[in-house]
């Protein structure tokens, strides 16, 4: 049987105006989904938080993502750093919960061995007991971490990843440009929910406004997708579109020179949204499970850190009305795409004016996707 590896050709997925979405099976295999895991997820540079949550020494968050826990942890000396959620003694896993305050070690709660914040093995009871007990050599598994344009990234290659202006060129520039004071965001509300589809479905779905007038409509009250434009980046994609004030949405002042709404999508799973105001932003981020699952955090930010009933007001319409709205139209697209009913591969909607529904966006996807397959 012929793998998913050699199925999908990258000649397939150049050309924009003549594009096919990549093969369903791309969305339900696991097999697929092994191979991403590995190539993909293992050895890019995978946005995870933004980069107040830890921004104190001792400070930690955790995060799961393609079966590993992971701890990023302000040291003492400032420095952040990752490590595996595991003791290298017996592999009991270290902290638990998503945040909070590390002591001056982390100390496994199975057999009490303590880790200083740098990963250097602190105390081992009984080890001076213990034939040839190798120090040094136990110390925490260290990943890749770094902070870029506000945010944490992670990377799970084990040599040395490419810098993360080579992976995503322009990008920090160009979201700096549009908000100013990026690192100065708070997280004020984060939603999480493990959605049963396909992280790529997940993109696909951000990527495009074709569905936006009929089935995303607080999205289309509050943006005029008339009005927008998809511009395409090596890595990363800038959505810009004219915004308009509503009661049930964001609000901005008629006197606001530049009111336009910014989303962007970057690889391989992280989508940035910068309403107009430069004064809040919503993250989603995408934590693949398995080929049918992702563990999403949606989190909203804002630069004060005590709401106002405007933003608590809005907090709740992002979690009640524009969130959902989305995750039915992923899910769904998950079940038809396991259906015999479906023939395997869809047309991507590329229009010739580039125009506000044009899916030429999901095309650029798909070609890097392939890129990544074929090579």
């Amino acid at each position: 049987m012929m793998t998913v590896e050699q199925i999908i050709r990258i000649e397939d997925h150049q050309d924009i105006d003549n594009a096919w979405t990549i093969p369903a099976r791309y969305y339900t295999s696991e097999e697929a989904y092994e191979f991403e895991k590995e190539k993909i997820f293992a050895n890019s540079w995978v946005c995870v938080a933004h980069s107040s949550e830890v921004a104190d020494k001792n400070a930690y968050i955790t995060r799961e993502i393609i079966g590993e826990s992971l701890i990023i942890v302000r040291g003492r000396d400032k420095v952040l750093r990752g490590f595996y959620n595991v003791c290298p003694h017996r592999g009991h896993q270290l902290m638990s919960g998503t945040s909070g305050k590390a002591k001056n070690v982390i100390t496994c709660p199975y057999h009490a061995w303590a880790f200083k914040l740098d990963g250097e093995l602190a105390h081992a009871t009984n080890c001076e007991n213990v034939n040839n007990f190798e120090h040094e050599a136990l110390g925490l598994t260290p990943f890749h971490v770094t902070e870029h344009a506000g945010f944490i990234y992670i990377n799970l290659t084990e040599g040395e990843p490419q810098p993360i202006e080579e992976q995503l060129p322009g990008l920090a520039e160009h979201m700096n440009s549009r908000m100013p004071n990026i690192k100065d965001l708070k997280l004020a509300a984060r939603f999480v929910s493990h959605t049963p589809a396909n992280w790529k479905a997940i993109v696909d779905n951000y990527i495009e406004c074709y569905h936006c007038p009929t089935n995303h409509v607080s999205f289309a009250s509050s943006v005029n997708v008339d009005v927008y434009e998809h511009v395409l980046n090596e890595n990363w994609t800038v959505q810009i579109g004219e915004a308009k004030p509503s009661d049930s949405s964001f609000q901005f002042d008629d006197s606001l020179e530049n009111p336009n709404f910014t989303g962007y999508w970057i690889w391989p799973c992280t989508m940035f949204n910068m309403p107009p105001g430069g004064d809040f932003m919503t993250v989603i981020y995408e934590f693949p499970v398995s080929a049918g699952e992702t563990l999403q955090h949606y989190e909203i930010y804002f630069l004060n850190e005590e709401l106002t009933q405007y933003q608590k007001d809005l907090v709740e319409w992002y979690r009640d009305v524009f969130r959902p709205e989305d995750l039915r139209l992923v899910e769904s697209v998950q079940r038809g795409l396991q259906s015999r009913g479906y023939r395997g591969q869809g047309r991507i909607m590329t229009d010739r004016q580039r125009s506000g529904i044009s899916e030429h966006g999901v095309a650029h996807f798909h070609h890097t996707l392939a890129k990544c397959h074929a090579g």
